[in-house]
């Protein structure tokens, strides 16, 4: 679409015409008013002079021509209407000059029936229900083309896997191995991890051995995702557990962003999408305040209503800072934030589910930024799993559809408004055959007044931590019989070790990757 000025006139009309309606924007009027002079049959002369250009300018993001199908600008089928209108093909130059007619036109139509009519008995009402229920008729007999969100999205068929998988987290300080068999349900009926640590203590590398565990065991069946909110390892030192468990590495830089969009992948018509993002960002950037939330929220809807689709964040930047005359304000300068960090690569998608991934989130960009983003993934990824349902026990073994690893989960439990998403997945997803490993620097990173996640955790590992007092442990491990020997263990607590509770507290030497890929020369 192309920069074009209507005439005076017709701003005028567009803008009374807008406000007897009270529609949201003057584009739905400059719509309906097209279609009316089309309707009537009006033709003009290609000769005919030009309008004056001294009205209202729209650019290619005004959206005059609105969007419908995926997304698209629907600037090429207007023209095709005109085309078939003219009998002929026309020029991109041919066709403004004749929409600008054709609007005015339309326009002219519309006030002199206002003009004519009695608004305050509603004559402005039926007057535009009887093209309404022509174009009805019409379209009943149209072939009907199957919006996106109507077929069946791949997360309704993420794969799962019902193969026995039994972990060797690693060894007693008397060498006795510690395994468990995770999806036996005689065993365990819940298979999330909590795992606190501080830098260097090992607990990365026993989750990087667990993945690779579990990939093996189920032929690679069941994927996993594993979001490293650091972002500090690369793709060429994490080769060999890639290459080892069969998995994606996403580098997400500036301008290579995760090919994800955080409102076109949803179907906005369900407004508490809308709201969730708007109270995501108030989360993770305390200026935007309650005010600007709930003006943000107005905007998205404003913006779907009038295009009947989601808008990409450049879509919505524009489209507010059109209506606010180019002035900045808090809520499009964090907008603005996002897409400058180019976090997010809107134009393309990404199949998390059926495929494992590394997602490592770029060091560069503010703590903010990466806490938003991957919050954002992991609610669709929530709200995802939700839809496809529960998994099958069988011969005692429950099926497992996917594995979620949160490192740094710290980032987002310590956030009042952002733990109710981490409690609900961990409580309604264990059901659908999910494993969600959180991953923090100390124990009482899971634990707070509103809810102590460690309820909803059935395998407490406790690394070496900073803080090794028994009143820190014990909220996390669980009980325990005695307090002078959990002490005692406590003291010899050091990297590559890690307390754990299965029957009771003991001290084990960590299953380590590293380790493993020697011993396996992986």
């Amino acid at each position: 679409m192309i920069r074009f000025k209507i005439d005076i006139e017709s701003t005028e009309l567009l803008d009374r015409i807008t406000n007897i309606y009270n529609f949201k924007r003057d584009t739905i009027t400059g719509r309906i008013a097209l279609s009316l002079s089309i309707e009537k049959g009006s033709v003009f002369n290609e000769g005919e002079d030009n309008l004056p250009q001294n009205g209202r300018e729209y650019t290619p993001t005004s959206n005059i021509f609105g969007r419908l199908i995926n997304d698209i600008d629907n600037f090429k089928l207007y023209k095709t209407i005109f085309d078939q209108h003219y009998n002929k093909e026309l020029s991109d130059n041919e066709f403004i000059k004749l929409y600008k007619l054709h609007l005015k036109d339309g326009l002219e139509i519309w006030n002199k029936e206002l003009n004519n009519g009695d608004i305050t008995k509603g004559d402005h009402i039926s007057y535009l229900l009887k093209p309404i229920k022509k174009g009805l008729s019409k379209r009943s007999s149209n072939v009907h083309i199957a919006n996106p969100k109507e077929v069946e999205s791949d997360f309704f068929n993420i794969n799962s896997t019902n193969k026995p998988i039994e972990l060797y987290l690693g060894n007693e300080l008397n060498g006795d191995p510690i395994k468990i068999k995770i999806n036996d349900e005689t065993e365990y009926t819940s298979r999330h991890f909590g795992i606190a640590g501080t830098t260097g203590s090992g607990k990365t590398q026993l989750v990087f051995d667990i993945i690779y565990q579990i990939s093996k065991q189920t032929n690679y069946e069941l994927n996993f995702t594993f979001f490293d909110f650091k972002g500090t390892d690369s793709k060429e030192k994490l080769d060999s557990f890639l290459t080892a468990t069969k998995s994606n590495f996403l580098d997400i830089k500036h301008q290579s962003g995760f090919p994800f969009s955080p409102l076109k992948n949803y179907d906005l018509s369900n407004q508490n999408y809308i709201e969730s993002f708007a109270s995501d960002l108030r989360t993770f950037f305390k200026d935007i305040r309650q005010v600007q939330s709930a003006s943000l929220v107005r905007e998205i809807k404003d913006y779907y209503f009038d295009n009947n689709s989601s808008p990409s964040l450049e879509d919505l930047l524009e489209s507010i800072l059109e209506k606010n005359k180019g002035k900045f304000d808090t809520t499009t300068s964090v907008i603005q934030q996002l897409i400058n960090s180019g976090i997010y690569d809107e134009s393309k998608s990404y199949s998390i589910f059926n495929q494992s991934t590394y997602i490592s989130m770029p060091s560069e960009v503010t703590k903010e930024i990466k806490q938003f983003v991957t919050f954002n993934l992991l609610k669709f990824m929530y709200d995802s799993i939700k839809k496809s349902g529960d998994t099958t026990v069988t011969n005692n073994i429950k099926a497992l559809k996917h594995i979620i690893i949160i490192d740094e989960a710290q980032n987002f439990l310590q956030h009042k408004n952002a733990r109710p998403v981490i409690e609900s997945m961990l409580r309604e997803l264990r059901s659908m055959g999910i494993i969600i490993i959180l991953i923090a620097q100390e124990t009482q990173d899971f634990i707070y007044k509103d809810f102590n996640f460690m309820s909803q955790i059935q395998f407490p590992i406790c690394a070496n931590v900073k803080d090794k007092s028994a009143k820190r442990i014990i909220p996390f491990l669980g009980s325990v019989n005695s307090e002078v020997k959990l002490n005692a263990q406590l003291a010899k607590l050091e990297g590559g070790k890690a307390l754990i509770n299965i029957g009771e507290p003991k001290l084990i030497e960590l299953k380590q990757w590293w380790k493993t890929k020697q011993e396996e020369n992986l």
